[in-house]
């Protein structure tokens, strides 16, 4: 299981995150998508600081 912090990096992720997260920020997702695993199965959970 891979925990991915989507919030910016600097303003959010730099101040306090889930321990093990891996920060890729949504509007860079295309640029880091390679510290994603290559392995299809492994479970992502994405976490955000919206609303839902």
């Amino acid at each position: 299981m891979i925990i991915v912090d989507s919030r910016p990096k600097r303003a959010k992720f730099d101040k306090g995150h889930i321990p093990s997260a891996i920060s890729i920020p949504d509007t860079q997702f295309d640029k880091f998508k390679g510290k994603l695993p290559a392995d299809k199965s492994t479970p992502l959970i994405f976490y955000c600081g919206g609303f839902t």
